[in-house]
């Protein structure tokens, strides 16, 4: 099914909801806001990371000795699992009210994006919280021994403004809650999230919950 991004024509321009500072790899600190709702420029922007990773995997396949290892290694060098995510379908499926879609922008462009659902109840009490549909930072903004980083700590900084936006909005209860791409696992237990099996989906991706003790500490936490 292809899909295009004219019927983003209808959608007004995003608000932003805050603005703060990230740094760069190299220590600058450069100025970011964080803008609630779609919007076509965005979206196409997203769309393009695939362009990024597309010129490393080349760059990679082209130097690589054992051409029949290349897409092992480039699985520990890269996140691919997100590579063929088309932004422009997510964004005709999930834009009715009940999602809301978050993107942190510099004067570089969209950096980060997060696709919420709310409200959701949480598993551990009896509150409403919220869930995330998909996070994701740009590929530049990645890990990587294939290419420099550009900016750090952009996934956990717009995963804090959203619980924040959520607090504030809804009174919302501290905590949050998904379903993790494997790569990703590391990180979630990092930052404090407990992985409930039952709530495993038919694909295999573990579900994830922060409880609101963990989920208050990570708000106040400088993990980048």
């Amino acid at each position: 099914m292809r899909i295009g991004t004219d019927f983003l024509d209808a959608y007004s321009s995003p608000k932003i909801i805050c603005n703060g500072s990230v740094p760069k790899n190299n220590g600058e600190s450069v100025p970011y806001s964080i803008e609630l709702g779609l919007s076509k420029s965005s979206i196409l922007e997203c769309n393009g990371w695939k362009d990024f990773t597309t010129n490393i995997i080349l760059q990679y396949v082209v130097n690589a000795a054992e051409v029949n290892s290349y897409r092992e290694i480039l699985q520990n060098y890269i996140m691919l699992e997100d590579f063929k995510w088309n932004w422009s379908k997510k964004a005709f499926f999930f834009n009715t009210s009940e999602y809301n879609w978050f993107f942190l922008r510099t004067s570089d462009g969209v950096q980060g994006v997060c696709l919420t659902y709310h409200p959701q109840k949480s598993v551990f009490q009896s509150v409403n919280i919220f869930y995330i549909k998909y996070l994701s930072s740009a590929p530049w903004n990645r890990n990587s021994s294939l290419h420099d980083r550009q900016y750090k700590g952009i996934g956990t900084e717009i995963l804090k403004q959203v619980q924040f936006y959520f607090i504030r909005k809804y009174h919302y209860n501290h905590g949050f809650c998904l379903h993790s791409l494997p790569q990703a696992h590391e990180y979630y237990i990092k930052i404090g999230m407990v992985n409930l099996p039952e709530y495993n989906d038919e694909d295999g991706l573990l579900f994830y919950e922060i409880n609101r003790e963990n989920a208050i500490s990570f708000l106040e936490s400088n993990n980048v």
